[in-house]
């Protein structure tokens, strides 16, 4: 069931032609292989010939030692947000394993969200842009050590956003946000345009003009919580050291999560 499971959803091969009959090969039972199967074809007759080919040639089970099906499990562990160590207990598998395929799994992330990028906004759209500060504090101070600034949005009353990470804040790091992520015509709340006394700025006013945009503080619009509790549930998905790097792909992963928590079945 496993196996057909897979072949069902794409993620290794029905069928493979014997590359010296040119004929089906067929799938057998094999003890020796990590999953009990493989695909054969043997011929007595002259010229006879025994093929073999494992059932994970050509997918991303190739490399692994690990069933598939524990694979399986440890990716709907990393979609239901178990921790590390559960995966760990559950699948007897050691912490190093583990680590590296949930790492695999945020570049599959990263990848999925870069291509299903799309702006935000638009004509009667409200889109909340703030930024905040990740990284761990030292000694509980407020002082943060390899921290990085993320740029964010969310547009309101959707599951839509974006995330940017920059090693420092500047007017051109937002002007250069809202250029790529937010669409004509909306409506910009943020509490930004204090922060860096922009609004006046040439690039601003130009943006403003040939978008169409509307810029509003944050302070006039009483329901400004939906970056607000965006970031809260961001910092709780973070781990609290990241290695240096990886900041992007766990943020992929927060908003791959995010996107299609509606869809009803994360899983595909």
């Amino acid at each position: 069931k496993v196996l057909r499971f897979c072949m069902d959803m794409g993620l290794i091969s029905n069928r493979y032609v014997c590359p010296k009959c040119e004929k089906e090969m067929k799938l057998v039972k094999q003890s020796g292989a990590i999953d009990k199967y493989e695909w054969r074809c043997r011929v007595y007759s002259t010229p006879s010939h025994d093929v073999r080919r494992s059932l994970r040639k050509g997918s991303w089970f190739e490399r692994s030692k690990i069933s598939i099906i524990d694979l399986l499990l440890m990716t709907e562990f990393f979609v239901k947000k178990r921790t590390q160590s559960d995966v760990c207990f559950e699948l007897g598998l050691s912490g190093t394993t583990v680590c590296d395929w949930r790492s695999f799994y945020r570049e599959v992330c990263m990848e999925i969200v870069i291509d299903e990028s799309n702006m935000l906004g638009g004509s009667g759209k409200i889109v909340e842009i703030n930024e905040s500060k990740f990284g761990k504090r030292k000694y509980n101070r407020r002082k943060y050590v390899n921290s990085k600034w993320v740029f964010g949005g969310v547009e309101r009353g959707s599951n839509k956003c974006f995330f940017r990470v920059f090693e420092s804040r500047d007017k051109g790091n937002l002007l250069d946000v809202i250029k790529t992520y937010i669409l004509p015509g909306s409506t910009i709340y943020s509490d930004c345009w204090r922060s860096y006394d922009c609004l006046e700025d040439e690039g601003f006013q130009l943006l403003k003009d040939s978008h169409s945009l509307t810029f509003k503080n944050a302070e006039t619009d009483e329901h400004m919580n939906t970056i607000d509790g965006t970031w809260s549930s961001i910092k709780k998905h973070l781990p609290r050291r990241i290695a240096t790097g990886q900041s992007y792909s766990y943020l992929a992963e927060y908003m791959w999560q995010r996107s299609h928590s509606s869809s009803g079945d994360l899983m595909r």
